[in-house]
């Protein structure tokens, strides 16, 4: 499946390119090349997580792929019109000098990031308090490995309650490998709704595009709903916000953002 993601990932990219080479840049959409550039780089990013989980470090891409999901909400709310393309880097509204420039930025930054956290999982998103602790503790544990290898630390010590020798290089933890396999999943299957935003009009991308974009998005959800079904709460928790909260209005595809939806 994960393959299959990344294959019709390329295969947009590079439709979007032709586009782009045939008609040219759209004059009335000043930020598409912002966005083109943006989910380029989500896929280097994704492809780079991809390759160190086959190299035998799948928690190591575990830490990578907090900036994947934080990447996706805010496209996300890009998408939703909660945001801009400005706000993502936090561009003030005027300038200022240099050293409250960057001061700005940051703080503005994080209070996009707040809002869009807030809007799709948190207190503002309208989701039920148990759905909103499922995806609290599913965010929380990407800032664990992220910022002090915690998870990876708890697995090691696990190994060495068990009686086990550490090991320097390549991973032999399953669990490991498990915990990258069902992120890697739901990360996918976000990605996959926001791909149509690519397309600078209605259906620009094609029938066939659209089909099979279809099939993975049917596919992820199954995945997801395997979750549930061995009795991981996470699993519906995360269906009810792909379902409310990564619906996008009809037909989609690329608008200048304005934020007015927030």
């Amino acid at each position: 499946l994960l393959d299959s993601f990344q294959s019709f990932f390329i295969e947009t990219s590079r439709i979007a390119d032709d586009h782009i080479v045939a008609n040219g840049w759209p004059k009335d959409r000043l930020n598409y090349p912002v966005a083109m550039a943006a989910f380029f780089n989500l896929f280097r990013r994704f492809r780079a997580c991809e390759i160190l989980d086959i190299k035998g470090y799948p928690l190591d891409d575990y830490a990578l792929m907090r900036d994947i999901k934080d990447r996706s909400f805010l496209l996300a709310g890009v998408a939703r019109n909660l945001i801009t393309f400005p706000g993502i880097i936090g561009a003030p509204a005027s300038p200022v000098k240099d050293g409250a420039d960057y001061k700005k930025r940051t703080r503005n930054r994080k209070d996009t990031e707040h809002l869009v956290t807030n809007e799709f999982m948190g207190k503002t998103s309208g989701l039920a308090g148990d759905v909103q602790d499922d995806l609290k503790v599913w965010d929380d544990f990407f800032h664990l490995e992220m910022h002090g290898g915690g998870i990876s630390l708890s697995q090691e010590l696990t190994e060495l309650s068990k009686g086990r020798l550490l090991q320097i290089g390549p991973s032999v933890v399953q669990d490991a490998y498990f915990l990258y396999i069902n992120r890697s999943t739901e990360l996918g299957w976000m990605v996959t709704r926001l791909l149509p935003y690519l397309q600078i009009n209605a259906g620009e991308f094609g029938a066939n595009w659209e089909a099979k974009r279809q099939i993975l998005d049917e596919s992820f959800r199954h995945m997801v709903e395997g979750l549930s079904n061995l009795g991981k709460r996470l699993g519906g928790s995360f269906i009810t916000m792909m379902d409310t909260e990564f619906s996008f209005r009809q037909p989609f595809h690329y608008f200048e953002a304005d934020g007015s939806g927030a």
